[in-house]
């Protein structure tokens, strides 16, 4: 069996998935990134130190909340069932976030927190309650209207 692909067999939908993923990549790099910066070496490094213990803490839970909200919608452009994507699409971006946390303890001036993971999951969590409570808001809704 012979596999070619030509320049016309890349329809729009193929498109979509391609850009989808590039998004999906490049915010993990910003998070990895992120990661990365040491506080008071250059101006990324600058501008972290200029920002609250608190804010810096807590920055994690959006984070990784909107990886895990762009996981899922991607899992379910792909026609996953809900509670299929919303699981894995979690325990992808919380597997993601124990990386960066490990890798983030080799760089100087950083160190590995569980904190920091338990942060991560709280951000997952939020969003997939609120992708699951909205899934369920739409049913609900479409119910009503046909009744």
């Amino acid at each position: 069996m012979e596999c070619s692909l030509s320049r016309s067999s890349f329809t729009v939908e193929s498109w979509g998935v391609i850009l989808a993923i590039g998004i999906v990549l490049g915010y993990m790099g910003l998070l990895y990134f992120g990661a990365m910066i040491i506080p008071g070496i250059g101006l990324s490094g600058q501008l972290m130190s200029q920002l609250p213990d608190n804010f810096l803490d807590w920055a994690h839970a959006p984070g990784y909340g909107i990886l895990a909200l762009l996981l899922i919608r991607g899992l379910l452009c792909r026609a996953w069932p809900l509670t299929y994507a919303i699981s894995v699409a979690a325990a992808a971006a919380l597997v993601f976030g124990l990386w960066t946390e490990v890798f983030q303890g080799s760089v100087q001036g950083r160190e590995t927190s569980a904190d920091d993971l338990v942060v991560d999951a709280i951000g997952i969590a939020v969003a997939s309650v609120l992708m699951l409570s909205t899934a369920v808001r739409n049913r609900i809704a479409s119910t009503c209207l046909w009744s």
